[in-house]
């Protein structure tokens, strides 16, 4: 049995709440949160253990139920805390016989595994602990499964494990064998997972650019402001046809050219499964592509895009990233077909209101290919229809609220309040609806925030707490933070976020703030059964924050450069979202409970 479970045992045994608890013991609410759910456990000769059975013992006097002595309580603690600490060491010193035999490099595992490199350094000499060794085991069997699946490989860890070679033949076999040997007490319950085609850890990456993308560097850097949109027309045959890899670039360019040359201000809608790798082969080609996507949003144009997901994993996250600077232009619709794989037939279609570029390929063959591009007023209207007809198969990729769909983004909020389901948030800043009125007056007065904007925010605050308390009907939520120490203050001030009113002027406040938003928190807390504050050591994000609703969908809010919210549900997105873990990194100082 597992810490938390015996506490959890002992809490409904006696009909105590997590609340109860905390006051009878002095811990706060969010530790007991992370006790009961196993994310955080007291060391085996800690104050905390003796305060907990303490705590127990006088409840189950209080309240009339006999035999829960502390001592006993006490010692069951003692005894799994120390179990585990037994198969600790017996995984360390497993982890090292690996590492030193079969000569790992240690960045090898990092980059795999996502876990920073100091860190499992740390880990190796027993100055770290992972708080989850199941899942730091299943992260290494991954590692080693792909890493070394040669048969001369596969022969020496069968040799450590001591189990025979065959046992290792298959994927799933060899995974459990060396998840068994490393930590034989603890089920599998990971799974293996070659070429790291349903790895969540990719997902950081992705998230990593949003948190870091800014739309105005990024505008100056491509020199989007310079860009000027060509006004000549491009006079083309009524039809045109395009054979090969270089004539299909040039008919890509083409179908560009008439669009945004023309006076048309109708979106285009752009669907294509073509394999990309060839037409990408070509830099020039990019570029000039690119340029072309520049030069449509600069006249205005608003782009329906249909992207084709059947691919690994990691190919679309990578395709994905490709588009984050145009998602945060608020320019697009992004989309997606269910089940639209296809092993042999390729196929292109653009439409804009003056052009349509079909194309065509098979699989094995992109040398072959064929586009035709038209403006033959049945050929267009015929496209447009087609793009029409697509769109209505097609699901959302994810909803993009900025500025201009603010009410749209209101209206989205409160159909969001009433959903049901366990909720979790990774937030960067305290939450606007844990802050009182009071400290909020402050705050807006000390950044001296012009009259207009503070009345929008208060309102925008009190919008969040009602919301918030609709929520709390329907679901448990987990709010997941960082704080930073005293000492690194002032290289990383807090700021309260206010994206949801599209406010990207930073609302910085000072320690001493911040250590009052945080007690308001807490009060929060322990005012609402169903709301947990969790202090995480790790800080993930400093512009992005994450609202999970879990296995449904999952809103990506991004806080300034520019203020931009995603509402994100694809099935395997959301799956990947909601199993992110942070990536662990060698953590500055963090603030600390007292």
């Amino acid at each position: 049995m597992k810490f938390n479970e015996l506490l959890n045992q002992y809490m409904n045994t006696l009909d105590c709440s997590g609340k109860e608890l905390s006051d009878r013991t002095g811990l706060s609410s969010s530790l007991i949160s992370r006790y009961r759910n196993g994310e955080r456990e007291p060391q085996p000769d800690s104050e905390a253990i003796r305060t907990l059975a303490h705590a127990l013992s006088t409840a189950a006097l209080d309240k009339g139920v006999e035999n829960f002595p502390e001592e006993a309580i006490f010692s069951a603690f003692q005894e799994v805390l120390l179990v585990k600490s037994r198969d600790y060491e017996a995984f360390l010193h497993k982890f090292n016989t690996l590492y030193d035999e079969l000569h790992l490099n240690m960045k090898d595992i990092s980059a795999f595994t996502n876990f920073d490199t100091s860190f499992l350094y740390r880990i190796k000499s027993g100055e770290r602990k992972t708080s989850d060794l199941p899942a730091f085991r299943d992260k290494i069997a991954n590692y080693l499964v792909t890493s070394f699946s040669a048969y001369e490989d596969r022969e020496k860890i069968a040799s450590l494990l001591d189990i025979d070679v065959n046992k290792t033949s298959d994927s799933i076999s060899y995974y459990t064998a060396i998840c068994q040997w490393l930590l034989p007490d603890s089920s599998v319950t990971g799974t293996v997972s070659e070429n790291r085609e349903n790895s969540v850890t990719d997902i950081s990456r992705f998230l990593k650019k949003v948190d870091e993308f800014d739309l105005e560097d990024y505008i100056r850097v491509v020199h989007f402001d310079e860009i000027k949109v060509p006004t000549l027309p491009l006079h083309l045959p009524s039809t045109k046809y395009y054979y090969g890899i270089e004539r299909m670039r040039e008919g890509e360019l083409d179908f560009f050219k008439m669009t945004v040359t023309s006076k048309t201000s109708e979106p285009i809608f752009m669907c294509s499964d073509m394999p990309m790798l060839d037409m990408a082969e070509s830099n020039d080609f990019n570029k000039k592509w690119m340029f072309a996507i520049a030069c449509s949003l600069k006249k205005g144009l608003h782009l329906n895009m249909v992207h084709y997901l059947e691919r690994p994993f990691e190919e679309l996250l990578l395709g994905l990233e490709a588009w984050v600077p145009i998602y945060m232009t608020g320019q697009i619709s992004p989309y997606y077909l269910v089940n639209n794989a296809n092993q042999v037939y390729h196929h292109l279609n653009y439409v804009s209101g003056v052009a349509a570029l079909c194309g065509e390929s098979i699989e094995g063959a992109p040398l072959d290919g064929r586009y035709i591009l038209t403006n033959n007023k049945e050929e267009l209207s015929y496209f447009h229809k087609k793009a029409k007809h697509i769109l209505s198969h097609a699901k959302p990729l994810m909803e993009i609220f900025d500025r201009p769909r603010l009410d749209a983004y209101q209206a989205f909020l409160r159909k969001d309040a009433q959903v049901s389901g366990e909720r979790k948030n990774i937030l960067s800043s305290l939450p606007i609806y844990t802050i009182s009125e009071a400290l909020l007056d402050r705050i807006l007065a000390s950044n001296q925030v012009a009259a207009s904007d503070a009345q929008i925010i208060r309102s925008y605050r009190a919008s969040e707490v009602k919301r918030m308390k609709q929520k709390l009907k329907n679901c448990v939520v987990t709010d997941e933070i960082s704080l930073p120490a005293r000492q690194n203050y002032s290289e990383h001030p807090m700021h309260l976020s206010v994206s949801g009113c599209f406010y990207e002027a930073p609302l910085m406040y000072s320690y001493e703030e911040m250590n009052e938003h945080l007690k308001e928190t807490q009060a929060f807390e322990q005012g609402s059964e169903n709301y947990h504050l969790m202090i995480n050591e790790i800080s993930a994000f400093r512009n992005i924050q994450i609202e999970i609703v879990q296995d449904q969908y999952v809103i990506v809010s991004k806080i300034k450069s520019p203020s931009i919210h995603f509402v994100i549900e694809h099935p395997q997105l959301v799956h990947a979202l909601q199993n992110f873990t942070i990536p662990v990194i060698e953590p500055l100082p963090i603030y600390e409970q007292k």
